[in-house]
């Protein structure tokens, strides 16, 4: 499966020697004869079909990010067909890893339109990037870019936020995000977004059910996650960084938020 998905990640290789191909055929126009032209023809016209149906199929593929929808991605992507795309390097791994990079920036504008915050977008897939640079198998580059697919859309689904919520609770949870690693007060978000403090904190437990508190804890247990698989970070640099009062305090809470402890939640990723 992962062989398969490598091959329909990006067109733009493909479209790129379509542009060469077309303008190419277009200098010999004068040169060929008009049996040669009618033949070219018939093999361009194949070729834009390829491409017409690829394009469709990659909207497709990449609207399941947007819309955070992991099981429908998961299905779609059993039913991959076996597309074919331009060379971009004449190494296979290079090819692979060119491949990978063109995907993840899709991927990564696709979560971001579908409510992924900016900077964790971009984070990650830096983190993803760097890792496959690392790859020497083919192999193994076509299944990291499926974990990465599934990755964004899982992220996407877990940042989207329900229907009609107001500007004010949208931008907590924006600013919540974009200092994750900072300790966050209730105090210091309804400053920084001049609002009343109470108001502020009931105006969000109504809309989304629970209180800021809950939510500062569990984006910070959610990149403490990240940080785990996708870094070599110490559980104590880990623990610092994301401002835990103690490492061992941080254990406990993420112990009892999903079961184990970091460290065997590291364990178990790799």
């Amino acid at each position: 499966m992962a062989s398969d998905s490598s091959i329909i990640e990006l067109n733009i290789a493909g479209m790129l020697d379509k542009i060469l191909s077309d303008l190419e055929e277009h200098n010999r126009l004068t040169e060929k004869k008009i049996g040669k032209h009618h033949s070219d023809q018939l093999m361009e016209n194949k070729e834009n079909e390829l491409y017409h149906d690829t394009y469709y199929f990659e909207q497709e593929y990449y609207s399941y990010v947007e819309k955070g929808d992991v099981e429908g991605l998961k299905e779609f992507i059993k039913k991959i067909p076996n597309m074919n795309v331009g060379r971009t390097a004449t190494d296979s791994i290079r090819q692979a890893k060119n491949l990978f990079i063109a995907s993840t920036t899709l991927i990564t504008r696709r979560a971001i339109d579908g409510g992924l915050d900016i900077e964790t977008a971009y984070q990650l897939s830096d983190s993803y990037i760097l890792e496959a640079e690392k790859m020497t198998d083919v192999k193994a580059i076509n299944f990291l870019n499926m974990t990465c697919i599934i990755d964004f859309a899982k992220r996407v689904s877990e940042a989207k936020v329900p229907m009609g919520m107001s500007k004010e609770i949208f931008s907590v949870i924006q600013y919540i995000s974009n200092h994750v690693n900072t300790n966050i007060t209730v105090e210091q978000i309804a400053d920084e977004l001049h609002m009343d403090r109470s108001t502020l904190s009931k105006k969000f437990k109504r809309e989304l059910g629970f209180n800021i508190s809950t939510y500062i804890m569990r984006r910070k247990l959610e990149e403490a996650k990240s940080l785990l698989h996708y870094t070599d970070k110490t559980i104590s640099e880990i623990s610092e960084y994301l401002c835990f009062s103690s490492q061992s305090y941080f254990q406990n809470v993420f112990k009892a938020k999903y079961g184990m402890t970091p460290k065997e939640y590291r364990n178990q990723t790799l």
